[in-house]
């Protein structure tokens, strides 16, 4: 992905710091990070909208 490497890679340098503080093995790769990292944010929005489940 273009955006993971875009600024130097900063974005993919914070995903894989976010990895380790989380104590995640390095086969979880930074696209796999920033997908639960998104939806661990926006989840409760959605809950709060009715188009989740309870």
């Amino acid at each position: 992905m273009t955006v993971l490497r875009a600024d130097g890679g900063l974005l993919q340098r914070e995903l894989l710091t976010v990895r380790e503080a989380a104590g995640l093995p390095r086969s979880v790769s930074a696209l796999r990070v920033c997908d639960v990292v998104v939806w661990m944010r926006h989840r409760n929005d959605h809950r709060n909208r009715s188009c989740l489940p309870r």
